[in-house]
């Protein structure tokens, strides 16, 4: 699902497994590794210190670099940087 066009991260509505391709709005995306709903995918490649967008708003900032269809999450999302601000 993504909400907004400057979404840089979808969220699975259903499990999904490594190589599958999923379509979010305007973006097809190839699975990366298996994702659990509800949980988040990278519909861009994302590099370090990028912010990430959901719903239209930043959620964090990556971690790392982020590649197309990898599951985002608390190991390449740091969210802790927003509450500070």
């Amino acid at each position: 699902m993504r909400i907004d066009p400057k979404d840089t991260v979808g969220v699975v509505l259903e499990d999904i497994k490594r190589g599958e391709m999923v379509c979010c709005g305007d973006i097809t995306v190839t699975v990366q590794e298996d994702i659990l709903m509800p949980h988040k995918i990278a519909l861009v490649d994302i590099k370090k210190g990028d912010s990430l967008y959901k719903y239209g708003e930043i959620i964090g900032y990556a971690t790392q670099d982020i590649n197309k269809g990898e599951h985002v999450h608390v190991h390449n999302l740091d969210s802790e940087k927003i509450m500070k601000q």
